[in-house]
């Protein structure tokens, strides 16, 4: 068996962080600002310093307030910038800005160079689901939550190709799920998973016509019709065709089902009646300690995947619950607390782009460290990005040739240690009295 060969950690993260500059280069992120029209409202301050100071400020809760990010901003520009100057650029020209970045940066991740057996098979296997975010009541009339005054909720749509964002969306807390899926040609030739909350059999059907494939797990108020037996039983087994599913479970022992369903799809087209029958495949997984079974819909065809299989891959989804933990306990997702519309988009959008820069350079590391053997997990990954912020932002700030200097930053954090209020009584003068 030929040695791997010996990665060094410093270098592999260099080359993963000198890849950013290239992705976002100052002067790319100048050219937006501009044509967005946010930078008209900033004299003061470069557009690419104030983005990463915000990406890598408030991104990784490195600084938990606005006004903390003020004092940040305002010690690495050498710049003394009001709070009310400050919290103006908090604005829908902002909102439009970073949204535009974080596109950018969705069409143009960088797949794994880690081999994975499945996706031989798909172009892509994409994770679909959301998460709430709760806001302050008084968002209530922008944001309504369901079963909370105010949230929003954030849906994703996760590569496993590239370990990162595909697509996203922010809505107010009351939109269903289903409504926040988009199908387009994006999904040809990839392995889409999804939550409950997206079951919908003409959804399904409509992948399946654009080239893609899926797995979900069966709605509770899902019966559909069993048509044919994939497995072929020993003994006295019973006759399923002809029956509804639900009918079937209180009486099935078997370790495994699985089985071709017929689904009813209400038709669309106008002047048209009755539904549409389609034909897709119901996997069954028994658990021995409930005596439930796990049902799994798909349109995969039980010679290339079988029953295991297909709930192995369903259980993959389980990477998408990960990135919702990650964006919130990490990137300060959870600490929204404002009632500025405005500044609760610009706050999710700069969690967002803080988690795909994490997770681009995380990549990047991660393959190197592969290559020798070592195993970098995402989990760890991210309390080091959160950790060592301050460093990757002096990095970045370098490589994208943004003026700054560390006896500048020195001077200016010294500044900070100075009394505002040189007057104000403190305990120190009870020794003068």
């Amino acid at each position: 068996m030929p040695r791997r060969p010996k990665v060094d950690p410093e270098s592999a993260l260099m080359n993963g962080i000198a890849a950013v500059p290239d992705i976002l280069p100052a002067d790319f992120l100048r050219t937006v600002a501009k044509e967005t029209q946010w930078s008209e409202r900033i004299r003061k301050i470069d557009p690419a310093l104030f983005f990463w100071n915000l990406i890598l400020g408030f991104g990784p809760s490195m600084e938990r307030t606005l006004a903390a990010l003020r004092k940040r901003l305002c010690t690495i520009s050498a710049e003394d910038l009001s709070p009310s100057s400050f919290f103006d650029r908090f604005n829908k020209r902002l909102v439009v800005f970073l949204e535009q970045v974080l596109q950018y940066l969705l069409a143009s991740t960088v797949r794994s160079t880690i081999p994975r057996k499945v996706l031989t098979v798909f172009r892509d296997v994409l994770v679909i689901d959301s998460t709430i975010v709760r806001l302050l009541d008084s968002l209530a009339k922008v944001f309504p939550g369901a079963g909370m005054p105010a949230a929003v909720k954030i849906s994703a749509v996760l590569s496993v190709a590239t370990d990162n964002l595909h697509r996203m969306g922010i809505y107010a807390g009351t939109k269903a799920e289903i409504k926040t899926l988009k199908l387009g040609t994006w999904v040809k030739d990839c392995l889409l998973l999804f939550d409950l909350g997206f079951f919908k059999y003409a959804e399904f059907d409509r992948i399946i016509n654009l080239g893609g494939h899926f797995i979900s797990r069966l709605h509770g108020n899902a019966d559909p019709e069993i048509v044919a037996d994939n497995r072929k039983c020993r003994g006295r087994a019973i006759d399923l065709v002809g029956k509804k599913i639900r009918s079937c479970l209180a009486f099935l022992k078997r370790e495994i089902l699985d089985v071709r369903v017929k689904v009813e799809i209400p038709r669309r087209e106008r002047g048209t009646k009755g539904a549409k029958s389609v034909i897709m495949r119901l996997v069954g997984i028994l658990n021995e300690e409930t005596g439930d079974y796990h049902l799994y819909l798909t349109d995969l065809a039980p010679e290339v995947f079988d029953a295991a299989q297909i709930a192995d891959l369903y259980r993959g989804r389980w990477c998408v619950e990960l990135l919702f933990k990650e964006l919130k306990s990490r990137y300060a997702l959870d600490v929204i607390h404002t009632g500025k519309p405005e500044i609760v988009r610009a706050l999710i959008y700069t969690a967002l782009i803080t988690l795909v820069i994490s997770r681009r350079i995380f990549v990047a590391y991660r393959d190197a460290m592969a290559r020798g053997g070592q195993v970098v997990t995402p989990e760890k990954w991210a309390r080091f990005f959160v950790e060592h912020a301050g460093y990757l932002l002096r990095q970045i700030l370098r490589l994208s040739k943004i003026e700054f200097t560390e006896e500048l930053l020195l001077r200016m954090a010294l500044r900070e240690t100075v009394s505002t209020e040189p007057l104000r009584e403190r305990l120190e003068d009870v020794w003068n009295g």
